[in-house]
């Protein structure tokens, strides 16, 4: 019969069990992951969420506050407080959603995709460092295996018009 690859609390000497649970492991580095991001946008000033929503807002899509607050997994009173603040720095700006008038859009300015390179490229960085002990075949598989967990998922929430 063949062994069982070691886990990396085995391969340390420890019997934790939940090392064996998937859904524990892929929390555990999502955490470490983003705790990093964190880290590395503070020195530019800026949170995680913040960069979430202009790197949402580089796409084409018309989404109003409520869309990105359904997205980002962000409390809709949140996501106004972070609109308003993104709104006064610059870099987003709200527009009327000429198919519904209570509703506003929100675009990037210019500023606003100066502000999203840079901590992209912060963000790349990072990711880069927390994944070189993986081959990039191996990076890219988990990229794709992760898009397909999410694919019936995420981003479905959004009510894109």
């Amino acid at each position: 019969m063949a062994q069982a690859t070691p886990t990396p609390a085995h391969s340390a000497g420890l019997d934790f069990p939940l090392v064996r649970r998937t859904g524990y492991l892929l929390n555990k580095a999502g955490s470490l992951l983003m705790e990093d991001a964190e880290r590395a946008l503070a020195e530019q000033g800026m949170r995680l969420r913040y960069f979430y929503v202009l790197a949402a807002l580089e796409s084409d899509l018309s989404l109003s506050q409520q869309d990105l607050s359904r997205l980002l997994h962000l409390d809709p009173t949140t996501m106004v407080a972070l609109i308003d603040e993104m709104e006064r720095a610059g870099h987003v700006e709200r527009r009327r959603n000429p198919s519904d008038r209570r509703r506003y859009i929100l675009r990037l300015t210019d500023d606003g995709r100066g502000a999203l390179g840079r901590a992209g490229n912060a963000v790349d960085a990072v990711e880069r460092d927390f994944l070189a002990a993986v081959p990039a075949e191996d990076r890219e598989r988990l990229r794709a295996l992760l898009g397909d967990l999410l694919a019936d998922r995420w981003p479905r929430v959004i009510a894109c018009d």
